[in-house]
């Protein structure tokens, strides 16, 4: 009996780590060998799919891990970060603007590139040099680093975390910001070394912005059960969501498995794919029926921007009450019928997402060279709505919702969407709610600066792919939906009349 008990206590601690011995995802033999070397590639790697070794009940306790924390818990700032070296690898939109954020919070930042990329002074090199950072190749910072933050593209996750680890000091820590690599690709890290994630919920060029104005943006923290030695994972996580101002927007204390899989989803559907898939839809509508096109551009550009700030601050119904009553009914009953065409697509999305078939499709394409991605990022170039200027006319804030009555149905179908199909996978309420309704109006800023070509520059190369794919299949499932569109829904004022009865 006490050898029974015995087992039982050391088989529930193993589940609740997430590490139960036949679970834990590995690399095989050669990719052991390949990781010690710098040069390992994303298709010599064998990838393992982390959340496919998990038990049921590993998975369904992983997707539900969802603890919205409170500010007092952060009370000590970025203490656990005094006097730690912190190096960061990468330094595109993610990379620089945390970095700054961090520093200015006090944190000690450098920034680690590879070799090739400072001889030809690169982006990256260029990003942390004008900035007044220190600059090094892996060789010279990452034996020194007490925390590495990977911040390079998702693709490039497995070839640089192979390059660095076998630099990085005993009980060191490696920080993501997304979980892809550790649970699409299964990449296995060293077991004295924490690993932790600090995910903010937008591009990085919002996480600096939302900085500066004394904010922040709201944050996913994680730690990697399997990655935790010293058990100082989660301060240190704590103090990382300080240091870049997720703080004070809010946290919430998940898991990679979580993070991922509600990431994938909000960033393929409402986030991005149907930013893109109803601008480009509603402006062809628009100019087809005789729309200045000028008008038209503008009119989605910052319309986007202009109606998910409604719903940044008070949620669809505060979204809705920017109607008069005639235009919220009709808005209403657009959403419903956008919602009974798109329900299929969206759990589709989230079917794929969560047995792992979107992440080796997309693999594959990293692995044929970005085929796919490369030829749907061209066409998108070649939009109507992407080549137009936005119009020198003037729009009044409220005509950005009178006029446009079918863009704020899209954006209330699609909200409505991702999170039921997150919720209904396992997900918390709040988990899915930081993905699709608090998350939107970020990325929609991202469209006024410089339309679709500003989004897609700096969401992760994962964000654009998904985006891509949803919007190859959702412009043709509305077809027939928008043939019956007409003005009064998109391009001129619903309620003509101004009667409000």
């Amino acid at each position: 009996i006490v050898l029974a008990l015995a087992m039982f206590a050391a088989g529930a601690a193993a589940f609740q780590r997430g590490a139960l011995p036949a679970g834990r995802p590995v690399l095989a033999a050669s990719s052991r060998r390949a990781r010690a070397a710098p040069a390992v590639t994303m298709a010599t790697a064998e990838r393992v799919n982390y959340y496919n070794t998990l038990s049921q009940a590993q998975k369904l306790d992983q997707l539900a891990r969802c603890r919205f924390m409170d500010r007092s818990e952060f009370a000590d700032g970025i203490s656990a970060l005094d006097g730690k070296k912190v190096v960061i690898v990468g330094c595109g939109a993610q990379g620089l603007n945390q970095g700054l954020n961090m520093r200015d919070s006090g944190c000690d930042v450098s920034y680690a590139l590879r070799q090739s990329a400072i001889d030809a002074k690169r982006q990256s090199y260029l990003n942390a040099q004008e900035n007044g950072f220190e600059v090094g190749t892996y060789e010279d910072l990452i034996p020194g680093a007490d925390v590495v933050l990977n911040l390079t593209p998702d693709k490039q996750h497995t070839s640089v975390v192979s390059a660095i680890m076998p630099l990085m000091k005993k009980g060191a820590t490696l920080a993501y910001s997304h979980g892809f690599n550790i649970v699409e690709e299964g990449m296995q890290v060293r077991e004295d070394l924490t690993v932790i994630m600090v995910a903010p919920k937008c591009p990085g060029t919002e996480v600096r912005e939302e900085y500066k104005r004394g904010f922040g943006v709201p944050t996913l923290i994680a730690v990697h059960p399997v990655n935790d030695p010293k058990g100082e994972g989660l301060a240190q996580a704590k103090a990382y969501a300080a240091a870049t101002g997720g703080d004070r927007a809010g946290v919430l204390e998940s898991s990679f498995v979580a993070e991922v899989k509600s990431d994938l989803m909000g960033e393929q559907t409402i986030l991005c794919g149907m930013l893109q898939t109803g601008a480009v839809l509603n402006f062809d509508k628009m100019v087809a029926k005789g729309i200045d096109p000028g008008y038209a551009s503008k009119l989605i550009q910052f319309g986007w921007e202009t109606i998910t700030e409604a719903l940044k601050h008070g949620g669809i119904t505060g979204m809705m009450d920017r109607l008069d009553n005639p235009s919220k009914i009709k808005a209403f009953d657009l959403s419903e019928e956008l919602k009974e065409i798109m329900r299929p697509l969206y759990k589709k999305h989230q079917d794929d997402i969560i047995t792992g078939h979107f992440s080796s499709t997309m693999m594959a394409d990293w692995d044929n060279d970005d085929e796919n991605l490369l030829k749907w990022r061209a066409e998108t170039a070649e939009t109507n709505f992407e080549k137009e200027p936005a119009g020198d006319v003037d729009i009044p804030e409220q005509e950005y919702f009178d006029n446009a009555v079918l863009m704020v149905a899209m954006v209330k179908a699609g909200v409505e969407l991702a999170f039921e199909a997150m919720v209904d996978v396992g997900m918390k309420p709040e988990s899915a709610y930081y993905e699709s309704l608090h998350e939107t109006p970020l990325i929609a800023n991202t469209i006024a600066r410089k339309k679709l070509f500003e989004m897609n520059s700096v969401i992760s190369d994962t964000a654009e792919y998904g985006c891509y794919l949803y919007d190859q299949a959702c412009k043709p499932l509305l077809g027939d939906f928008m043939s019956k569109i007409d003005v009064d829904v998109i391009g001129t004022k619903y309620n003509a009349d101004g009667y409000n009865g």
